[in-house]
Order: structure tokens, then sequence, then C-alpha cells
């Protein structure tokens, strides 16, 4: 395998060969309605945990600081994540690197993110999850306002991994397909 300039394989996949190297970035942007529907939900969001802050601070009672002390920490749980989701919007996408004897996934936010590493002796079963078109978690997974909707999964060690977030049926196997073929390729190397 040598080196060739990045290749889309899908709508946000992108798909960069190095020698001995495979990497695939799966880009997380959104539409800009999505975007501003986002961005209106936190700025209405931080709205009200500013209206729970201020009173907390004109509670006059114990029972009253207790009640906006509690609702301040919960709203700003669902802040946070909101916040995160924004972010992750903005500057996300999944980082799968695939080099001689192992699989790295990395979701990354700009540069900062866990890198993930998987011996790929101990990888079984890659492809395409199966989601149940008729639940309705499956289509709030899905949604442009959650990080989740994993698409594609392996077991490993025991384990399930998922990874590729929100992506098409289509782009699923077309991923999938070429994580096993770069695996194979790579590990004979």
């Amino acid at each position: 395998m040598t080196f060739s300039e990045p290749a889309f394989i899908g709508k946000r996949i992108e798909v960069a060969r190095e020698k001995g190297k495979l990497t695939i970035t799966v880009q997380q942007k959104i539409a800009r309605w999505q975007e501003a529907f986002l961005l209106a939900w936190l700025s209405a969001w931080t709205f009200c945990g500013l209206v729970f802050v201020s009173y907390f601070l004109k509670a006059a009672d114990n029972s009253e600081k207790f009640f906006f002390g509690v609702s301040t920490a919960l709203w700003f749980f669902f802040w946070w994540r909101i916040g995160k989701v924004v972010l992750w919007r903005w500057y996300g996408k999944e980082i799968i690197t695939i080099v001689p004897g192992e699989l790295h996934i990395r979701n990354a936010i700009g540069k900062s993110g866990r890198n993930r590493v998987y011996q790929s002796r101990n990888i079984f079963k890659l492809g395409p999850l199966k989601r149940d078109i008729t639940s309705f978690l499956a289509f709030m997974d899905q949604s442009f306002w959650v990080m989740g909707g994993d698409r594609i999964g392996f077991s490993y060690s025991g384990s399930k991994v998922q990874f590729g977030k929100q992506l098409t049926p289509d782009d699923a196997v077309r991923l999938s397909r070429t994580i096993d073929h770069a695996l194979k390729e790579i590990s004979k190397q």
C-alpha cells in the first residue's frame, strides 16, 4: 500500500492511504439549519440556567436554596451535554487508523480525544449493526442533537465495540468493507 491522495467513500468518510497505514476520517458536520437549531437550543437552555442561578442567589430560606441548587445542578449537567454536542458537530470527527496489527479509533473534538487501540488478531464479526427501524430509541439515536448512533461494530475479547456515528446504511457497509480489507492487507505486511 503506497501513499495516495485522500478519497471519499461516502458523503462524510475520507480515506487516506500511506505505506503500511490507512487513516479514515468520519466528519460530523450537519446542515446549517440543524446547527442553527442546536445553537438556539443551547441559547435557550443557557437563559434558563441563568434564571435558576439568579433565583438561587436571591433565595431567602434554605428550602428554596436547596430546590434551586438541585435544579441548577441538573441544568448544568444537561447544558454540558448540549454544549458537547454543539462542539462535536462543529469540530468533531471519528478517526480510524489501521497499522500493522492494530486498529485505532478516536472520537476527536478538534485535536483532543481518547485513542482506543485494538489488536487486529482479536477483532471478530466486523460489520454494520442491525437496527430496528420501528424503534423510537433507534430513531432518537440517529438524531442530529445527540452524539450517538453507532452503525458499525465488532467483537473484541468478549466485549462489543461500536463506532461509525450516524452513518447511512450504505456508508456503514462501505466503511466496514474498507476496514475489513485494510486489516487483512496491512496485517500481511
